[in-house]
């Protein structure tokens, strides 16, 4: 039956131990992203003192200025010390902030700040997840195996938001509070961290690695980087597409909230992000190998 599942996934014999620990982290990641973002957004758009003409567009402002930061410090840190310690330590601060947006109400006295504070570390949480799990996948295998199972290893992360984004609705309708998705969230970074540390010390550990040191890794000056104009159009086009995201998300909370109340706004969110997972499931499923392939 596994060797089925594998030959299915073109996973060879000899990759089957890291490529399990990857999908067992993605899957624990998409969990983590899809309960975290549903209650933050939850909270953020349905409490009271929330304005979604004034407070939208700040939240939404300083997420992508944090994001931003975060991510300038972990390049900065990248090749300064040990992948391994910088995952673990980002992975830690995560832990910390969404303990403290889970149990902050009692050291905080104006939750419009806290509730803030947890949808502006949705986009943050998700690129550092990300960086750190597509890190750890590129210094396993090499750019041959990686070109070939990476549609594979990212299907966890599919799966898991498909069942989240699904479960989420019949969790509420049990009883299970919003700010309860936090916990479930905590749960599952705090397996992601357990197995990244399994993963690490097993996969990318000196000639275990398929990237032997951080040096190794070429990078570029500023000035190299705006000479290069692959790297610069595709700058421009990740800027373009994601400034218009930003736009398309401010309208679709606007409506959003417009449309449904606050009980049955954490439902639509679910549905709706779910829907958005399966068509991205279907063309990881269908398109990304056969791009990567042809394309690179």
């Amino acid at each position: 039956m596994m060797k089925r599942l594998w030959n299915l996934l073109d996973v060879e014999p000899e990759e089957t131990g890291p490529v399990s620990l990857l999908l067992a982290i993605s899957f624990l990641m998409g969990v983590f992203l899809a309960t975290v973002a549903v209650a933050s957004q939850t909270l953020f758009l349905t409490y009271e003192g929330i304005s979604e003409k004034f407070d939208l567009p700040k939240a939404i402002f300083y997420s992508g200025i944090f994001s931003i930061g975060i991510t300038v410090l972990y390049n900065f840190l990248q090749g300064r010390i040990s992948f391994k310690a910088l995952a673990i330590l980002n992975l830690l601060l995560i832990i910390g902030l969404t303990a403290f947006v889970e149990f902050g109400d009692d050291f905080v006295e104006d939750k419009v700040q806290l509730y803030r504070f947890g949808f502006i570390l949705i986009l943050p949480f998700t690129f550092i997840t990300q960086l750190i799990f597509w890190g750890a996948f590129g210094r396993m295998f090499n750019v041959r195996v990686a070109k070939r199972i990476i549609g594979s290893v990212d299907l966890g992360t599919s799966i898991a938001s498909i069942i989240a984004f699904f479960s989420i609705p019949i969790a509420l309708a049990s009883g299970v509070k919003v700010d309860a998705l936090f916990s479930i969230g905590l749960v599952s970074i705090i397996g992601y961290l357990l197995l990244f540390i399994v993963l690490a010390n097993k996969y990318i550990t000196g000639e275990k690695s398929a990237v032997k040191s951080e040096s190794e890794i070429k990078k570029l000056s500023f000035f190299a980087f705006l000479g290069n104009k692959y790297i610069v159009s595709l700058s421009a086009f990740v800027i373009i597409s994601t400034v218009a995201v930003r736009f398309v998300d401010y309208s679709f909370f606007n409506v959003s909230t417009a449309q449904f109340n606050n009980e049955s706004l954490p439902y639509f969110l679910s549905f709706f992000e779910a829907t958005v997972v399966i068509f991205s499931f279907l063309f990881t499923t269908f398109a990304t190998d056969r791009i990567n392939q042809d394309y690179g």
